[in-house]
């Protein structure tokens, strides 16, 4: 039962990260797409994770894993906070298109 849970998990992960991969696409701005990959990236390893977690039936797999998730939700945000501080201090600004309805 645990596993059958585990990989639902996993399948929702997959799901989330792809349908927001693609939803991407529909942003024009970078900075809206930065913000988003990263919500996208965080939550999709966070369900994958716990997924494997789950499905692995053992405790060191589990913590390395833990360690794996811990890590990556600290530099995640860290990486596109400065990705975007980047970007801006470079001069790159959002073109506004006046016109649409």
């Amino acid at each position: 039962m645990i596993e059958i849970a585990g990989y639902v998990l996993i399948g929702i992960g997959l799901a989330f990260s792809a349908i927001g991969i693609y939803s991407v696409l529909f942003y024009r701005d970078f900075y809206a797409r930065v913000v988003i990959t990263s919500k996208v990236d965080t939550m999709g390893l966070i369900t994958v994770l716990f997924g494997v977690m789950l499905v692995s039936g053992s405790w060191s797999v589990a913590l390395k894993l833990l360690v794996l998730l811990v890590f990556d939700l600290m530099t995640g945000p860290l990486a596109t906070t400065g990705i975007a501080h980047s970007a801006y201090q470079s001069g790159y600004r959002i073109k506004r298109e006046f016109g649409h309805g």
